[in-house]
């Protein structure tokens, strides 16, 4: 196939095994040899961990510490084919997901709401907020009788609650940000209405890594008699040790009046298997709002915690694993590492690049932006180099979330080495389009954001059938 060819290209992307292994249409009339089948995953892990390793991507892997993946995957295994459901016959299910619960409550400084702060683990951050979302609903149909509800939240909130609120039937109202990217609170505080059932803040958010003004947001859900509810997915395991390391971390946890509930994802900075996360809530009255019971099913008395019935035990018990294996002792040690790479980042920026603007005042995660040359052609010279980085929109911008494979020696000079080579890139291609978020700009009309969502649906169409067969 040609380089030439962007269909050729982009297939070969998508499909990068499809020319050297079996594409399985079907299920075999008879099965592999174990060993065939362990090289062949083994040969896809190493190759896709290669750029993980060397410490060249943004988010995404929060430990790289394969020594512990592999204690967490023995913990896990221990457990694989247990589903928690059947707690008569697994109980340490109950002492693992109870403990995770106490332990993150703590760390969230739940000893400030009294005794009567909980919550539950769940499949990851977007069914934290997800659920979080349902409970709210639930709560506001209950004890308010409103049956069209709405949620306020930045336009930065993550995008998991719009989806969330599509499913539910919740119209969700975005608040505008201040020059800081940070929510206008007055902006959020004028589209509360009489049926407003929650507001959200991050701590801090994807696009920006930035955190809101949580103690303005309590206040507010205060005066309204409506929940907050506190976005941690990606702070939540971070943000706590690098206050306690003394760096300046605004408040944004149970300690602030007016929070009701956070979500914080063990699964990033608690450093364990993919996917779990915790979902806490202020008092145990607003988590019974969350429960599902239905006593007259043929098949039994029902209840469920959640939208997930079956669930896996090995996650649960390796989640417990990772936050006792690592401890208070590992937590702070790695959120130093990461809070003093960021901030060196942060300053070779602002001293080297001044085509650059860092946005806000980053904690762990930088982001820039650029009003002198386009930050896509910056991009696409960085992944020329080895770098993934994450390209935003609205304002066009990079970000950065340091993790700990971000922290090896001298990588970050090496990342700003790069960064100002390919700052140089851009100047001298000025004017040439981008490879990377080359439909920016399309968007944002009837016409341009109808294209794009469907190129975006022609692309999980494409995630979801097997591999076109290889020229």
């Amino acid at each position: 196939m040609s380089d030439d060819d962007p269909i050729a290209r982009f297939l070969d992307e998508l499909y990068p095994y499809r020319a050297e292994t079996e594409t399985f249409r079907a299920i075999p009339e008879h099965g592999r040899p174990v060993e065939e089948v362990l090289a062949e995953v083994r040969s896809f892990a190493r190759r896709e961990d290669a750029i993980g390793d060397e410490g060249k991507v943004s988010g995404s892997l929060y430990c790289g510490d394969h020594d512990h993946y592999h204690v967490l995957t023995e913990v896990f295994e221990s457990f694989a084919h247990v589903n928690v459901l059947q707690r008569d016959m697994y109980p340490s299910a109950t002492k693992f997901e109870a403990e995770i619960i106490a332990m993150v409550a703590d760390m969230l400084h739940g000893e400030a709401a009294g005794s009567d702060v909980c919550g539950v683990v769940t499949s990851g951050g977007s069914e934290s907020l997800i659920t979080a979302l349902y409970t709210y609903r639930e709560q506001a149909a209950k004890d308010r009788g409103i049956t069209r509800p709405n949620v306020v939240m930045p336009t930065t909130a993550h995008v998991a609650l719009d989806k969330g609120a599509h499913w539910l039937g919740i119209e969700m109202r975005h608040a505008p940000l201040t020059e800081a990217f940070v929510v206008d609170v007055d902006a959020m505080a004028a589209l509360i209405d009489e049926n407003t059932i929650a507001i959200v803040g991050s701590a801090g958010n994807y696009a920006h890594g930035l955190v809101d003004p949580i103690p303005e947001l309590g206040r507010l859900a205060l005066e309204r008699g409506i929940g907050l509810h506190v976005d941690g997915c990606l702070g939540g395991f971070l943000l706590p040790w690098i206050e306690e390391n003394g760096g300046d971390v605004p408040p944004w946890d149970f300690r602030v009046p007016g929070v009701t509930s956070i979500s914080a994802d063990t699964h990033k900075y608690g450093y364990a298997l993919k996917g779990t996360s915790t979902l806490m809530y202020r008092t145990k009255a607003l988590r019974a709002h969350q429960w599902f019971t239905y006593p007259d099913w043929p098949g039994g008395l029902y209840l469920s915690p959640g939208f997930a019935g079956s669930r896996s035990g090995g996650l649960i018990a390796s989640t417990w694993a990772s936050l006792v294996l690592t401890g208070r002792e590992g937590y702070l040690a790695a959120a130093k590492q990461i809070h003093d790479a960021a901030q060196r980042m942060v300053v070779g920026i602002r001293d080297r690049m001044p085509q650059l603007a860092v946005i806000g005042d980053p904690i762990f995660l930088v982001a820039f932006r650029s009003d002198q040359v386009d930050v896509y052609l910056v991009n696409d010279e960085l992944k020329r180099r080895g770098w993934r980085m994450n390209a935003l929109q609205l304002p066009a911008a990079l970000h950065f979330c340091v993790t700990r494979p971000n922290t090896a020696p001298e990588l970050i000079d090496r990342f700003l080495d790069d960064l100002e080579a390919s700052v140089a890139y851009a100047v001298a291609h000025a004017g040439q389009p981008a490879e990377s978020g080359a439909m920016y700009g399309f968007s944002g009309t009837v016409e341009g954001n109808a294209a794009v969502e469907g190129l975006m649906g022609g692309y999980l169409d494409a995630m979801h059938d097997t591999a076109p067969p290889a020229a």
